[in-house]
């Protein structure tokens, strides 16, 4: 049986994104969850921005931003960037975050962050009240020792990483649990299953 709610904004898990933009002198922070990967040739990340704040229109002004993934611990710090607007208040100072300079693009990152991506403006529509813009990803940092390999950037330590996971709906913050398998590997089993009968 299931139950039915006609369309609803429900989604999980969704990272936890700190979205920056501006440049190291003048730099606003908007925390969001609708971020995913539009492809891999180029690197490319789709990211969504209401249009009631001034996010959005700084990132078609500026055609650069970073995405900044959240950890378990700032989560008051992305809370507080998602639900204080930028337009009266310094959100690096106030939550004590620390701009870095990027390499190709004006936007800082934020060192708090394990994972940082440059993305540069590649294209942005509207669709209903939001935002959409794709960004190709120019530069990726990764905290060094977050890494098992740091020639390896499928090395990452997940358990160290602790990436903060928004439930889309219930509206609640989430920490990722244990392995459950390994991608790309698991399925095989059927595969190989099916090729024997």
């Amino acid at each position: 049986m299931k139950t039915r709610f006609g369309p609803q904004k429900i989604m999980f898990p969704c990272p936890v994104s700190l979205v920056v933009t501006g440049t190291m002198e003048e730099a606003n922070i908007v925390t969001i969850a609708w971020v995913s990967l539009l492809t891999s040739k180029p690197p490319t990340l789709g990211i969504s921005v209401g249009n009631r704040g001034f996010s959005g229109e700084a990132i078609k002004k500026n055609r650069h931003f970073t995405v900044n993934i959240a950890s378990t611990g700032i989560m008051t710090q992305a809370d507080f960037c998602g639900i204080t607007s930028g337009h009266d208040t310094d959100k690096f100072s106030e939550c004590g975050l620390t701009k870095l300079p990027s390499d190709f693009i004006e936007s800082p990152i934020i060192k708090e962050c394990p994972l940082n991506l440059e993305c540069r403006l590649t294209s942005h529509q509207m669709i209903g009240r939001t935002n959409h813009f794709a960004g190709e990803i120019l530069q990726t940092h990764i905290d060094t020792d977050k890494l098992k390999d740091t020639g390896d950037v499928s090395s990452i330590d997940i358990s160290a990483f602790s990436p903060l996971i928004y439930i889309g709906g219930v509206r609640e913050y989430r920490k990722i649990g244990e392995k459950a398998g390994d991608a790309y590997q698991i399925g095989k089993k059927l595969k190989d299953r099916g090729r024997q009968s």
